[in-house]
């Protein structure tokens, strides 16, 4: 009989294809407000934290490498988490007179 024992790389796999589908899940059935833009966003950082420590093998780093890594997972769902919050105002100042 063959056993096959799971790694913390292959839950950590299964772990970000789980959050993978699920996004898309909400992303086809629920209705676009803040609240699913800030799951999404929270999402997206923690994917990004599990590929670093993980996949990356960042977790024992150089401390300045991995705070740059991570800060990158951080900065861009928040920015897109502003995005959408503040849509209005940004269209407004884009728009061409």
């Amino acid at each position: 009989m063959l056993k096959y024992k799971l790694t913390k790389l292959d839950i950590t796999w299964i772990i970000l294809m789980i959050i993978t589908l699920l996004n898309a899940l909400v992303a086809e059935t629920a209705e676009p407000s803040i609240f699913i833009t800030g799951l999404i966003c929270i999402s997206i950082a923690y994917k990004g934290r599990l590929v670093i420590d993980d996949f990356m093998e960042l977790l024992n780093a150089n401390k300045t490498i991995r705070t740059l890594m991570r800060s990158y997972f951080y900065i861009i769902p928040a920015l897109l988490f502003l995005s959408d919050l503040f849509s209005e105002q940004l269209a407004n100042i884009s728009r061409v007179s």
